[in-house]
């Protein structure tokens, strides 16, 4: 019995807990600002990451009003088809994918949110293809299409996108946006 007690002191003796602690520092752009130097970084580094794999001798460069909601999220409007139906998209850093409602959707949280039509887009295109997106508060399952899609003066045509069919829950019933267009790379 002595002996169990001893293994299971040592045992736990190896298991302990290993805290890194986190120190927040200034960014970047807070420090080069501070000491007046930020004008000059961004005259001489591109803000546009791109840039950097595609270097143009003009920069081409366009820009989307962004809103912070909470800290938390950053929304901001696109236009999905031809003519464009606009909706309040999450540029979301932590998925790849980009969705919207759509008419085919009954879901309540799909009836407090603008939906996309396909029938008054002329440059939308079907799929035979299905989605089912899971994030840590809410689902959507729907449909694959391909359309233009309009993301601060850019047109991206045949992009390929979610319409949901269902969202299920009532997270998404509040959002303040209707859909989310992922910014990370699949």
């Amino acid at each position: 019995m002595k002996w169990l007690l001893l293994i299971t002191l040592v045992a736990l003796s190896e298991c302990a807990i290993v805290k890194v602690p986190l120190v927040r520092k200034k960014s970047l752009r807070k420090t080069l600002l501070d000491h007046g130097l930020l004008g000059d970084f961004l005259k001489k580094h591109s803000p546009n990451p791109a840039s950097k794999y595609f270097p143009q001798e003009a920069p081409v460069m366009a820009t989307q009003p962004l809103e912070n909601y909470m800290d938390m999220e950053y929304f901001g409007t696109i236009g999905i088809g031809t003519p464009p139906q606009e909706f309040t998209v999450i540029f979301d850093t932590g998925s790849s994918n980009l969705w919207v409602p759509s008419v085919y959707c009954s879901s309540p949280a799909c009836s407090n949110h603008k939906r996309f039509n396909p029938q008054q887009s002329s440059t939308y295109e079907s799929t035979s293809q299905t989605v089912s997106i899971a994030y840590g508060t809410g689902s959507m399952t729907g449909i694959l299409g391909y359309d233009t899609v309009q993301v601060g003066g850019i047109s991206d045509t045949n992009q390929i996108f979610g319409l949901s069919e269902t969202e299920p829950g009532s997270f998404l019933y509040y959002a303040p946006f209707d859909g989310i267009l992922g910014l990370a790379y699949p």
